[in-house]
């Protein structure tokens, strides 16, 4: 499928969404709001978790054909429907965390990926610890090493807050990492010189 078919085809999903068209289950929050209407078959082929939901007993022998997030409230469960139907995620900041977390539980890597690309383009010395934090939990290893990179690179404005000590305390293995991390950028690099000479057992002369 070329870009501009792909891109209509895409539209055309996102209209069926918000239009509500031919919809044929709905999808709650783990909080009070309407659920809303959405398409087993777009769920289902963005999600091996979702499919698995839609076709266990528990949906099918429902009244209604539901499935709960529980994780998410109605504005976040709302954009990540809308991220399925178009592949565009357009979200507020305070929203990508739970979207992060809720790619890694539900299997939807692209979804996780631009949320980890995202934190990336973001990283400052003030929420660099967070998101450290946050990768630890799908130990997310391209986040994590992108995180501790830009602490080692920025030390003394990440280290000296009240902050540090705290999140040490917190996250002890990953302050451990932290340190090798700074010390492996920090130490001498060892040059070539040679066959080593052992200052202890100096060759002896020749006895003529």
């Amino acid at each position: 499928m070329g870009e501009a078919a792909k891109a209509a085809f895409l539209g055309g999903l996102v209209v069926t969404f918000k239009e509500q068209m031919h919809t044929d289950v709905v999808v709650k929050s783990g909080e009070e709001g309407p659920p809303i209407p959405s398409h087993k078959a777009v769920l289902a082929a963005r999600s091996k978790v979702f499919r698995n939901m839609l076709d266990s007993d528990e949906c099918k022998t429902a009244s209604e054909e539901s499935i709960t997030l529980p994780d998410l409230n109605h504005e976040e469960l709302k954009s990540l429907l809308e991220f399925l139907y178009s592949g565009n995620l357009k979200a507020p900041y305070n929203q990508y965390r739970a979207l992060y977390l809720a790619a890694d539980k539900y299997d939807i890597s692209h979804l996780q990926d631009v949320c980890r690309n995202h934190f990336i383009a973001s990283l400052s010395s003030r929420n660099v610890l967070d998101i450290l934090e946050l990768a630890s939990i799908p130990s997310d290893t391209i986040l994590k090493d992108a995180a501790i990179n830009h602490v080692v690179k920025h030390m003394e404005e990440v280290v000296f807050p009240m902050k540090y000590e705290t999140f040490v305390q917190r996250n002890p293995d990953l302050g451990v990492e932290i340190t090798r991390a700074f010390l492996r950028l920090t130490r001498p690099q060892t040059k070539d010189l040679g066959p080593a000479v052992s200052y202890f057992n100096p060759p002896h002369p020749r006895m003529y």
